[in-house]
């Protein structure tokens, strides 16, 4: 995973994920209710768990492959594709100054159903042609619920203009090609984020066309799934960037992570900077957890149906 995503990206999803998370539980919890999927020889048999542990570069792994968006200026479409009975939904506020995209999830589950996904991942096409904003296509997992009662919540909004779409941004990244921060002077520095500023001025407003915008996500069930859902009901938020947030998760404290975390003064006080290697990580985050959490599937991925506006 690239590390300069994962480390400007931590602050923002962990808090997308503790709303997602929360939801989950609530979701999980209403769903199973007392004892759902638990043996039921006898009353005061334990339950049967299983060992699992949250091992992010094996999750990326798994969805590694199991789609290829479409490229800029590539003339698509596609059919709405469920995944395990899990589907995302996507609806659009718009006008001619840009549009906000919300995603959710549904299950045609009669319980919810807990499992990783990607947040964010849209295809916007204009006139049938990709136009889809430079977001980026690196799966990220993160924790989601989909529930029969309803769609449960994704992330934020995810917002486009004009400017950000992928036929005219290659022009914002020419105004910024060959920049060096190091050497540039002050007035070289305004000089360039004016030009940036009266591009995206410029381009603002959505062109006309006929758009619609896809929601699409790896679906990973089994034991990773399992792991997130208990790292989740103990108050972790950012599973994916723990390699770098530790230091402020539930793991805060733990010895293991002595010689990979250490104290940072910056402008706005004490930071805990981490780097901790994915095999400790994995040792730490490993849980018992009950066996119903694990539900066996493939991964496999899951497409919305297209959300339709027109600019005219």
């Amino acid at each position: 995973m690239n590390k300069g995503l994962l480390a400007v990206g931590a602050v923002a999803l962990a808090g997308l994920s503790a709303a997602v998370g929360w939801y989950g539980v609530q979701f999980l919890t209403s769903s199973e209710g007392e004892a759902a999927g638990e043996p039921s020889a006898s009353p005061s048999a334990p339950a049967q768990t299983v060992a699992v542990t949250f091992d992010v570069g094996e999750i990326e792994a798994e969805a590694g492959g199991l789609f290829t968006p479409p490229e800029c200026g590539e003339e698509w479409s596609a059919d709405p594709a469920t995944a395990h009975g899990i589907s995302p939904q996507v609806t659009v506020e718009s006008d001619q100054t840009g549009a906000s995209a919300t995603v959710s999830f549904v299950t045609d589950a009669d319980q919810a159903t807990a499992f990783l996904a990607q947040q964010g991942q849209l295809i916007v096409t204009r006139d049938g042609v990709v136009v889809t904003p430079d977001w980026g296509n690196e799966f990220v997992p993160a924790y989601a619920v989909a529930s029969p009662e309803g769609a449960s919540p994704a992330g934020e909004p995810l917002d486009f203009t004009g400017a950000s779409l992928c036929d005219v941004s290659a022009q914002m990244s020419a105004i910024w090609e060959g920049f060096d921060w190091a050497t540039a002077t002050e007035e070289e520095v305004a000089e360039r984020q004016a030009a940036a500023a009266a591009f995206e001025d410029e381009n603002a407003d959505l062109p006309a066309g006929e758009y619609k915008v896809y929601a699409w996500t790896p679906v990973i069930l089994g034991e990773p799934a399992a792991a997130a859902r208990a790292l989740i009901e103990e108050g972790f938020t950012d599973l994916a960037y723990l390699q770098y947030t530790a230091g402020y998760s539930p793991l805060a404290g733990a010895q293991e992570l002595e010689p990979y975390c250490s104290e940072s003064q910056t402008q706005g006080g004490t930071e805990m900077l981490c780097d901790v290697p994915q095999e400790v990580l994995t040792e730490l985050l490993e849980r018992e957890v009950p066996a119903h959490y694990v539900v066996e599937a493939a991964p496999a991925i899951a497409i919305s149906e297209a959300a339709t506006f027109t600019i005219e």
